[in-house]
């Protein structure tokens, strides 16, 4: 963690090392595809938890009004479910990569972080 700036510079520079690895195998689309359902997948979680959190928590007070509650969201979240579907249908060995991408990491967090958090 850089002491000025806050960011951790060594999640920062591992990430480029991976993603320059990447270039190098010819794979881009594939990368991106990847890439894309990486953000469909936290676009889903994401909506999930706003709606859990509006639940859990009604008077929380917030920053942000969001418009058209609760139909915008929800709109937003059957699109990227779609989205997300469509994906793996449309790529399923690149699906396939991506899940046992999130499995191992998975298992890589719960053996290197052993404590109750997740």
């Amino acid at each position: 963690m850089n002491a000025k700036t806050k960011t951790p510079v060594n999640a920062l520079i591992f990430n480029m090392a991976i993603g320059i690895l990447a270039l190098f195998t010819g794979q881009t689309g594939a990368i991106i595809t990847i890439a894309v359902f990486g953000a469909l997948t936290l676009y889903v979680i994401s909506m999930i938890s706003f709606f859990a959190l509006r639940e859990k928590e009604p008077d929380m007070v917030r920053p942000f009004k969001t418009p058209m509650y609760p139909w915008f969201p929800a709109i937003a979240l059957v699109i990227a479910a779609v989205a997300l579907v469509a994906m793996t249908i449309y790529n399923p060995m690149i699906a396939l990569v991506y899940l046992g991408i999130l499995i191992a990491t998975y298992i890589l967090f719960r053996v290197l972080n052993p404590t109750k958090t997740a």
